[in-house]
This record gives structure tokens, C-alpha cells and sequence, in this order.
């Protein structure tokens, strides 16, 4: 009879305790709050690097179709949309006293446009400044792919809140040749 009154006081206690309750609810809530909080990151660190992305790949393509043609394409960054298009040259006396757009038949005008996020702020820096120019309401930056295949070197920065992306694209490449990040984990 002792040996089953042992049997019973062992097995009798099946459940949980409430302390050991409210412990795995609090390790639970705290590892929902780490991946909530991981997915925010994650979340501004995508739509920066899409935004950036946009922009080195118009600059490529624009030096391609520059290098291609052996004509002038400029990229344009404006608070709505991110553009490639021909860039023509002003032609003066050309015998009727105005002057005229040079233009090439050999090639058909190549353009393309992405628009931008608006939830993302655009800035950038020309070559030999420190200064950051804002690209905000009719503002815009206008930078020219030579037909050399020559882009003039600037930083480009996109930010989203406190969390930011820098990259400088390559003079010769139109790829970056430096980035730099910072995601905000407030």
C-alpha cells in the first residue's frame, strides 16, 4: 500500500504552475516583438535597396544605349519619377538664325522612366561638393552620360525615416564603386 500512495503523489502533478505560465508567455511575447521589429528592418532595408537600385540600373542601361549610339543620354532624378533620355545638342548658325536641336536619324530614341517611391527621400551629391541637393516638388538633377561612356561621378542617397542608403556610382561604369547603409532598429 505504500508503494501506491508513492505512485499517486508522483503522478499527481500534471499541470502547469501559473509562474511557469506567465514565464513561456513572456519569452513567447518577446521573441513576437523581436521579429516584428526584425521585419521593419527588413522591410526598409528592401524598398531602399529597390529605390537605389532603380537608379544604378537606368544609369547603366543610359551609358549602354550612350556608348551604342555615340550620342549624349542624360539621367534625370526628380521627386516623382527616375528617366533616361537622349540628350540633344544645340546647334548655333545653322543657316536659319534660330537655333536647332541636333538631331540623328541613324538611331531611334531610346527612353525609359521608373517611378519613384514616395515614401522615399532622394538626395544627391555632384562630384567635388559636400553639400547633399534635395529632390523635392519641381527640383531635379539632370546628370549627363557622355557618349565616351563617361558618367559624372555623383552620390546618390535614399532614406526612409532614420534609415538610409549612400552609393556612388563609377565614372566609367555607372555602377557603384562604394555603398554605404544604416537601417534604424528604433
Amino acid at each position: 500500500m505504500i508503494v501506491a500512495h508513492r505512485h499517486r503523489a508522483r503522478t499527481a502533478r500534471r499541470g502547469f504552475t501559473l509562474l511557469e505560465m506567465v514565464i513561456v508567455l513572456s519569452i513567447i511575447a518577446a521573441i513576437a516583438t523581436m521579429a516584428v521589429l526584425s521585419f521593419g528592418n527588413v522591410e526598409a532595408e528592401q524598398r531602399l535597396r529597390e529605390s537605389i537600385g532603380s537608379i544604378e540600373a537606368l544609369a547603366k542601361r543610359g551609358r549602354n544605349i550612350a556608348v551604342r549610339q555615340q550620342r549624349a543620354y542624360q539621367l534625370t532624378i526628380s521627386e516623382e519619377s527616375i528617366s533616361i533620355s537622349p540628350q540633344y545638342a544645340r546647334v548655333e548658325g545653322s543657316g536659319s538664325g534660330d537655333d536647332e536641336l541636333e538631331v540623328r536619324e541613324k538611331f531611334e530614341d531610346i527612353t525609359d522612366v521608373e517611378n519613384t517611391d514616395s515614401e522615399v527621400v532622394y538626395e544627391v551629391r555632384r562630384w567635388g561638393s559636400d553639400e547633399w541637393q534635395l529632390i523635392e516638388k519641381d527640383k531635379k538633377v539632370v546628370v549627363t552620360i557622355d557618349p565616351a561612356g563617361l558618367v559624372e561621378p555623383i552620390s546618390i542617397r535614399c532614406s526612409v525615416g532614420n534609415s538610409w542608403i549612400i552609393q556612388d556610382l563609377h565614372p566609367l561604369t555607372a555602377g557603384v564603386r562604394y555603398e554605404e547603409m544604416n537601417i534604424d532598429t528604433d
